[in-house]
């Protein structure tokens, strides 16, 4: 009998996943361990691993269709077994994002590969010796974001030639990417990819004392088509480790890496303090970075409400921790009991002793010791900036005089997370604002 590959669950929430891509072709012979597919879901995308050594038969389930956990996706048929496909049920019909089902409740699986089909994402050449091309998923990331077809890219390093994320960046070297003095490093700094897409990814730098998690429940409100990251700033969140002087070395840090990742062209979006790196990146990016869109960014003025920085980093009882959270809100019934506790846990596993030497050196005195605005002026991309007027962490009349070419939307009746208590307008706002780049 062939072993049956199925659909794992790779989060405690999963229910459904999507195949986004076979990293072996139909008909070849795998290797125990050897990554065959992968697998994405809302959170994450992830390889998976052949459970035995053996001839591999895909299940005719198409790609990015979201099908349950526990459905079979194919089979591995030991050497010399005859290659019959077994009859199965897929559990349920699939949805794809466009509402479509599929409606094949019997996989129907060829026993020799078509010349010419499509196989993970790829078209595989007719006639070639090689079939589809063999590449990790973090390289056809890389390869889409920088424009390379991968069938151009000869003699992968990776076993058998597969194309590995070093082989696409070797490719891209000629093209600049982000820069930092070579005395700082981007070690230590988590990134993470929160959505994946197509094109030229988003990447989203948090607030003060908060995390990259702090984006997903505005991420969970839709997606924008795009590839979505997101990172800890140094000192924060799994970044907890990496110390850093000033607004400067933060930029630098974040810069160090995000060009480790080999990315060329990006789409920025900052908060709060976020917002300054974000804005600070973009003017160091030399072309870059082709979009900005800061919501309550720091750096705009020298005012910051010091109480709420101490008494928040002082607290860790979930009750202490719950009164300040509530000044980031107009409405603080937008304050749940979850996302107390979760910050509680975290504060608890991490301290905040490197965000309070953080904080005394950017916001010394109830003051932001830098600024944004000379930056924003040499500024020629998209850029805007959302606010809400009833903002207790920073003074939305900070906002006044802002360089022309910047487009403002002031929030009547939203405090300092605008993404949060507006989310649906913030987020057409940064589809807009990523539209409207070169």
């Amino acid at each position: 009998m062939p072993t049956e590959i199925i659909l794992p669950r790779v989060d405690m929430d999963m229910a459904t996943g999507r195949i986004s891509a076979w990293l072996a072709d139909d008909g070849a012979i795998v290797a125990k361990g050897e990554p065959i597919f992968e697998i994405e879901t809302d959170k994450a995308a992830m390889e998976i691993d052949a459970p035995e050594t053996g001839v591999l038969k895909h299940g005719g389930i198409a790609l990015g269709i979201d099908v349950a956990v526990g459905t079979p996706v194919g089979w591995i048929f030991a050497d010399g077994e005859a290659i019959v496909v077994p009859d199965v049920t897929v559990s349920g019909a699939a949805t794809g994002a466009d509402g479509s089902t599929n409606e094949a409740m019997t996989p129907d699986v060829p026993d020799e590969p078509t010349a010419g089909a499509i196989v993970d994402g790829t078209a595989s050449v007719a006639g070639s010796d090689t079939g589809a091309v063999r590449a990790t998923p973090l390289a056809r990331r890389l390869a889409r974001e920088a424009g390379i077809d991968l069938a151009t890219v000869a003699n992968g390093s990776g076993p058998n030639g597969r194309i590995q994320a070093a082989d696409i960046e070797a490719r891209a070297s000629s093209a600049p990417a982000f820069a930092s003095p070579s005395s700082v490093s981007g070690a230590g700094i988590h990134l993470q990819r929160l959505r994946n897409g197509e094109g030229r990814p988003i990447v989203l730098l948090h607030g003060f004392a908060a995390d990259l998690d702090s984006w997903r429940p505005f991420l969970g409100l839709g997606l924008t088509g795009r590839p979505v990251i997101g990172l800890d700033l140094p000192g924060h969140g799994r970044s907890a480790g990496v110390a850093a002087t000033d607004l400067a070395d933060m930029v630098a840090r974040v810069a160090a890496r995000l060009a480790t990742e080999g990315l060329t062209d990006i789409d920025l979006a900052g908060h709060s303090l976020g917002g300054a790196v974000a804005a600070e990146l973009a003017g160091q990016a030399g072309g870059r970075v082709k979009s900005l869109f800061l919501i309550a960014p720091a750096g705009l003025g020298p005012e910051i409400n010091g109480g709420f920085v101490e008494g928040f980093l002082k607290a860790r009882e979930a009750q202490s921790i719950a009164a300040w959270m509530r000044l980031l809100v107009a409405d603080s019934a937008l304050i749940s009991e979850k996302m107390v506790a979760e910050t509680a846990k975290r504060r608890a596993e991490t301290g905040t002793e490197a965000l309070a030497g953080l904080a005394a050196r950017l916001f010394a005195d109830s003051c932001q010791g830098f600024d944004i605005r000379p930056t924003l002026s040499s500024l020629t991309i998209p850029v805007r900036v959302a606010f809400g007027l009833a903002d207790r962490i920073i003074p939305a009349h900070q906002t006044r005089g802002l360089p022309p070419q910047v487009a403002l939307h002031l929030f009547p009746g939203l405090g300092h997370m605008p993404h949060w208590e507006a989310g649906e307008i913030v987020l057409e706002l940064l589809r807009q604002t990523v539209a409207s780049a070169a």
